[in-house]
């Protein structure tokens, strides 16, 4: 398939299918962006209703055609390659996991090919493809932690660089602290802090005091919440601190429309000032994007740490070098830079 030329430089279907969120990249021979998909599509929503594993399967079919499907009428018989919870157990198909430590090269050996289900509704366009699963990572022994998605990230990461990151943290619902040795993973550990800041502000007692949402950048009231949290946190403890925003709120303290930013600058805080004392690191490369980004960054400045950030193409960047390490695109000429999208696609 390698040697196969696509009409327009079309080279490789790039998907990184989450939880909650579906993207999709149309690349061209060096690895470059020629279109972009992103919807709601996550894993929970395209396998909901599904009973069997057959009928999750023709979901996620479905699903895969109906975002992708126009690619393979101009560009028929591309290879796919796909990381994330589409790979999971309750997924697309299982695409099982490398143990820790483990070498992001080793990720290519591992992809799991899965036919595209013809009978699956509205999948005509892609009936025939074959999509390649990435697997995910694991850490065994006595305290046991699973990631899936983020290696691609990892990958997109150290892939190139002469200078790759040592300590990376990558912000989400579960955050990851990735330790790595150039391109291979020594460890890693997961904290629930954005699973846990979703529940307080929607469910708890604390959420009927919060007016409005957080703000783009760090707020006055974040940067306070650091501090408390690094002055007091061994003292009172996380959830001592927690429940005293209801009290500092009844005091006239702390205003409701600075709740959810009081809440996230203690969560926040209390992660990064563990997994740094955890595992000390003088600079640590964040991913991500948007406002949480600068949340982490001023919570690792905050306890003394230097802040690398990683670039927002980092994900299709990995899948890009899965591909090309498996042999499902040929290798750009050397002196091209693999991945680097077109300016125009640049946000």
């Amino acid at each position: 398939m390698a040697d196969d030329v696509h009409p327009r430089g079309a080279a490789l279907v790039a998907l990184d299918w989450g939880t909650t969120t579906f993207r999709g990249w149309l690349l061209d021979r060096d690895g470059r962006v020629l279109d972009e998909v992103r919807s709601p599509d996550g894993s929970l929503r395209t396998s909901a209703g599904a009973r069997t594993a057959g009928e999750r399967a023709a979901a996620f079919a479905g699903t895969f055609a109906r975002r992708c499907g126009h690619w393979f009428g101009t560009h028929p018989g591309l290879p796919v390659v796909c990381a994330g919870m589409a790979g999971s157990d309750h997924g697309w198909a299982d695409a099982g996991y490398l143990d820790v430590p483990a070498d992001l090269g080793d990720l290519a050996d591992g992809l799991v090919a899965l036919p595209v289900d013809a009978s699956a509704d509205g999948a005509a366009d892609v009936a025939g493809g074959v999509v390649h699963l990435v697997p995910g990572l694991r850490v065994t022994g006595p305290d046991p932690d699973v990631l899936r998605g983020e290696e691609v990230q990892l990958l997109g990461a150290v892939a190139g660089g002469a200078d790759p990151p040592r300590a990376v943290v990558l912000p989400g619902t579960h955050t990851k602290w990735v330790r790595l040795d150039g391109a291979r993973v020594t460890g890693f550990s997961t904290a629930m802090t954005g699973e846990v800041y979703g529940l307080l502000l929607r469910d708890s007692v604390l959420s009927r005091l919060a007016d409005g949402s957080p703000g783009d950048a760090p707020s006055p009231a974040f940067d306070r919440a650091l501090d408390v949290e690094a002055e007091r946190g061994d003292d009172a403890g996380l959830l001592t601190l927690l429940f005293g925003a209801r009290t500092r709120v009844q005091a006239g303290r702390l205003a409701p429309s600075d709740v959810a930013d009081h809440l996230s600058g203690l969560l926040v805080g209390s992660e990064v000032r563990h997994a740094l004392r955890t595992a000390p690191a003088d600079e640590v490369a964040v991913g991500g994007e948007g406002p949480v980004v600068a949340r982490y960054r001023r919570a690792l400045e905050r306890h003394g740490a230097a802040v690398r950030a990683l670039d927002g193409d980092v994900a299709v960047r990995g899948l890009w070098h899965v591909a090309l390490g498996a042999g499902l695109v040929p290798a750009p000429p050397a002196a091209r830079t693999p991945a680097a999208p077109h300016p125009e696609d640049q946000p």
